[in-house]
């Protein structure tokens, strides 16, 4: 029974994880060519969507933190999902450029203060202390999955509405909006669900009663935390540049429409591939060993991008493989450091929440930097300056899990002798 229940949460869990980010992001990475040929949108214009978002996001992270330690995380979340569905609703009533903005300033609000930070926290619980990898991975994994088959479901569409010949704005707009419709609808059904599952091991014991202020001061007094704010941060850039991969596809290798979001729902497939092959192999390890390993793949794959090098003439793939491996290898392991550090785990919420607000602040930066360069400087000059920002960001990150290993190595040794 008690596998059973176990199993129903992380199933729910992964679904509630990616179907809440759909709406903002999920949709337009694997559909980026083709929603802004529908709607008329601009990069620039996406870039402002997402820095409007990162504000919201930064001030939400931090608040959120705070309150997942206080209250039950289903129902903080299934607020959050239904919130979130509300949103998708009126940008196909109102698909106009202002409506997008007031959305990403909301959405910045429910899928952040109401649902990250209890998202994290009920992952760590589920994976108790031996089994943090698992968790996360299989988070991390399954919302691969469910991303792929939103991304297939919204191919189907695509395809069954437009065609090679036929593929006018219109029709696009058409395909695109049922596919928000249909996305919007799944988001509020998994809000209900959410609602019927078991609380995730919780009981006074994992609920704080100190203080804000205290569990704020006694974070930031944790060194994990500043470290993991790089690493959190420069994992994050890679997975947000990994949402320019589909127009890079379309502008520099020639995709269309189809292909590109055919090649954005095959990025979506290989992040189970790799988060199960994480779980396999390091799940008996130290996260901390994995996460250098990942942000060394990620340097590979940047360091390919940018020099476009070409090896057994496998031309993208090479690069966009090496580069995902390490974004989710990343992904996975993150967060479990929050127990390898021993952090207690009436602050997971306040430690997630004060890291998020560096971690994830390339929400308010990259979107106008990526908007400017492929809309003002153009071409395949545009993406070699965002690669080598991308290759940058991988050394550093690889640099600070360098730096966070040796130290948890020195603690321990003083711990044993």
């Amino acid at each position: 029974m008690k596998n059973y229940k176990k199993t129903v949460q992380i199933i729910f869990l992964i679904l509630a994880a990616e179907i809440t980010y759909a709406l903002p992001f999920v949709l337009l990475r694997i559909f980026r060519p083709t929603f802004l040929e529908a709607f008329n949108i601009t990069n620039k214009d996406i870039g402002i969507c997402y820095t409007l978002y990162g504000i919201t996001a930064v001030i939400s992270y931090f608040f959120g933190g705070l309150i997942t330690d206080k209250f039950k995380l289903k129902y903080l979340m299934s607020i959050a999902l239904f919130l979130t569905s509300l949103g998708g609703f009126a940008w196909v009533c109102y698909p106009y450029l202002t409506t997008l903005y007031v959305l990403y300033i909301y959405w910045g609000f429910t899928t952040i203060m109401l649902f990250w930070s209890p998202l994290i926290k009920a992952t760590r619980l589920w994976g108790g202390k031996e089994s943090q990898i698992l968790g996360f991975g299989l988070l991390e994994g399954g919302r691969g999955i469910v991303a792929a088959l939103i991304g297939t479901i919204g191919v189907f569409i695509l395809t069954t509405i437009t065609s090679e010949e036929n593929s006018s704005s219109l029709l696009l707009q058409s395909a695109m909006n049922k596919v928000y419709l249909i996305t919007s609808a799944l988001v509020m059904l998994v809000a209900f669900l959410i609602l019927l599952l078991p609380n995730f091991g919780e009981h006074s014991k994992i609920k704080t009663t100190n203080s804000h202020k205290y569990n704020i001061i006694k974070a930031l007094k944790y060194p994990i935390v500043w470290i993991l704010m790089i690493i959190v941060l420069t994992s994050y850039i890679g997975f947000r540049i990994a949402d320019i991969f589909t127009q890079y596809s379309s502008e520099v290798y020639g995709y269309n429409s189809r292909k590109s979001a055919e090649l954005g729902t095959f990025i979506s497939y290989i992040r189970p591939i790799i988060c199960l092959l994480v779980i396999f192999f390091a799940k008996n390890s130290n996260p901390s060993k994995w996460l250098i390993i990942g942000f060394s793949i990620m340097s590979l794959g940047s360091f390919l991008f940018v020099f476009n090098i070409d090896i057994f003439n496998f031309s993208l793939l090479l690069p966009l493989v090496c580069s995902l491996i390490g974004v989710y290898t990343t992904r996975v392991l993150y967060f479990t450091v929050l127990e390898e550090a021993k952090i207690p785990i009436t602050m997971t919420g306040t430690v997630v929440g004060i890291v998020s607000v560096i971690g994830f602040s390339p929400d308010i930066f990259l979107g106008p930097i990526e908007g400017y360069y492929l809309d003002e400087v153009g071409g395949v000059l545009a993406y070699q300056y965002l690669f080598i920002f991308f290759l940058a960001s991988s050394l550093i990150g690889l640099f600070a899990s360098i730096l966070y290993n040796n130290s948890l190595n020195s603690k321990n040794k003083l711990l044993s002798t």
